[in-house]
């Protein structure tokens, strides 16, 4: 699709992954525009940086004027500027779609699966800039080494983080794919583990060509041919100054290292890749200094099993320090599906503390509160409502680790700062 000169109103802009479509989007020459809610988004500053101005929801934003809308799965066909676009007779794309679009004529390779993925294509993306591919890249938080969470390059490859909600990784037949981990997710769309897994297994098998990299855990669960990481990636992997602490951070630069080799990029410039790589914004992302009296880190865990590895990497990493946990669930479905799942994921924690859950906006009335996982917890740990939280009670050395996928990131700044950061 010839984007050029091409009027594109993106509904939802603020969402992660929209927001970089908006920004590459524009570097094709399109003319964007956007709205969202009142509600402060990681995403912001990053447009504005672009030069893409945010309206707030209102059906008069949607004009004849308009080629394109774009929209996040967020919002229905029900919202108003969506009702509107469909009364003008205006194009409309999902995100996920509108993505295809954008990929046409590309050779895509896809991260996906339920956790890494974000910091997997990162890294990817890094090497392959370091390999000297310039490729295009997507990902659902900004990397540090670019300030952004897309990289628009001139070379044939577009390295995306493909979202599993919706299958909309499904919607791509890629030239490689790595799944980092698999672990029963978004209950609100797949009913079963069995729905889960079989979503990313179908696809394998619909694409046998592709290059396929995974752990050995992954392509046992699925029963799919894939290449695994070997020794010889464990050798590069040591002679990289990789910074980051904990299992699964290692195991997602192993699955980098071998794609990246499956294409061709010569080890000296994976290792290249893997020194320059600092991380993305929201995982294991520090307010303060990393060392100090006292600690603030944000992680963008909100599954259990994401909880529990952030939490023993942390624990592995501080020695010495208490570690207090404040967790923010996101969404009721995954609250209470998971709720027992959740209230023992705290056990390399000290203190606990939990904020209101997250809503999305595709969820009805909840019939579950952040009472009933606390209660949960203390079955196996003292657990407390954030409101009970006062930072005169700690001592030095603490470190506090937020985490969740909602806007618990906006209390670990308040904090940090109150700590003088």
């Amino acid at each position: 699709m010839n984007w050029q000169n091409k009027k594109i109103h993106c509904v939802g802009i603020k969402g992660s992954g929209i927001s970089g479509l908006a920004i590459l989007l524009k570097n094709e020459g399109a003319i964007i525009s956007g709205s969202d809610t009142a509600e402060e988004f990681p995403s912001e500053k990053e447009l504005a940086k672009n030069n893409i101005e945010i309206k707030l929801f209102s059906a008069e934003n949607i004009s004849k004027e308009i080629d394109l809308v774009i929209y996040s799965s967020a919002w229905t066909e029900e919202h108003e500027e969506r009702a509107k676009a469909k009364e003008l007779g205006i194009e409309e794309l999902s995100y996920a779609e509108a993505l295809v679009k954008y990929a046409e004529g590309k050779e895509v390779i896809v991260v996906t699966g339920t956790h890494g993925k974000t910091t997997t294509t990162a890294l990817l993306g890094q090497i392959f800039e370091s390999g000297e591919r310039d490729p295009n890249v997507l990902t659902g938080d900004a990397v540090k080494a670019w300030d952004s969470s897309v990289r628009a390059g001139k070379g044939k490859y577009f390295i995306i983080e493909g979202d599993e909600y919706q299958e909309k990784f499904a919607m791509f037949s890629p030239a490689g794919a790595i799944i980092p981990s698999l672990d029963y997710d978004h209950t609100d769309y797949f009913k079963t583990p069995e729905d889960y897994k079989n979503s990313f297994k179908h696809w394998i098998e619909k694409n046998p060509g592709m290059k396929f990299v995974t752990t050995k855990e992954v392509q046992s669960s699925l029963d799919v041919p894939a290449t695994l990481s070997d020794e010889s990636d464990e050798k590069i992997f040591a002679r990289a100054n990789f910074i980051f602490p904990g299992e699964h951070y290692r195991q997602n630069a192993l699955l980098a290292i071998k794609l990246s080799r499956l294409f061709g990029i010569p080890e000296e410039k994976i290792i290249e890749g893997i020194n320059s790589f600092k991380g993305v914004g929201r995982r294991l992302d520090f307010y303060t200094p990393e060392r100090g009296d006292f600690v603030v880190v944000y992680d963008y865990a909100h599954h259990p099993v994401e909880i529990k590895a952030t939490l023993k990497a942390l624990k592995e990493k501080y020695g010495g320090y208490k570690i207090v946990a404040i967790f923010q669930p996101h969404t009721f479905t995954r609250t209470k599906a998971f709720l027992n799942e959740f209230a023992q994921a705290f056990g390399d924690a000290d203190e606990v503390y939990f904020e209101e859950i997250y809503s999305s906006a595709r969820e009805k009335k909840p019939d579950i509160s952040i009472e009933d996982l606390i209660r949960e917890t203390g079955r196996y740990k003292k657990a407390q409502h954030l409101s009970d939280f006062d930072l005169k009670n700690f001592a030095p050395p603490t470190l506090f680790v937020f985490m969740g996928a909602g806007d618990i990131w906006q209390k670990a700044k308040k904090i940090a700062g109150l700590l003088g950061a």
